[in-house]
């Protein structure tokens, strides 16, 4: 009796232990950053330039050309 009811404890808990698996394994996978707000890189940006008001490549990365102009006439755009 005692050898019986123990091989049927370890099936349980085996059966039980694969439904986790099985579970864990069928859910969708979350990737950390895969959902980032579009504004983020612009917000970052504004802070940053905010702080470092001459930072050329910050001026290019949000777009505002006209601001780097004004910073260096002879900076190499598309260079």
């Amino acid at each position: 009796m005692g050898k019986t009811a123990l091989v049927y404890i370890l099936i349980v808990f085996a059966l039980c232990v694969s439904a986790i698996n099985i579970d864990s394994y069928l859910a969708p996978n979350k990737v950390l950053g895969a959902e980032v707000e579009e504004d983020t890189n612009e917000v970052f940006w504004e802070d940053f330039l905010s702080r470092n008001p001459t930072y050329i490549p910050g001026w290019i990365e949000i777009g505002r050309i006209d601001k780097v102009m004004e910073i260096d006439p002879n900076y190499p755009i598309g260079q």
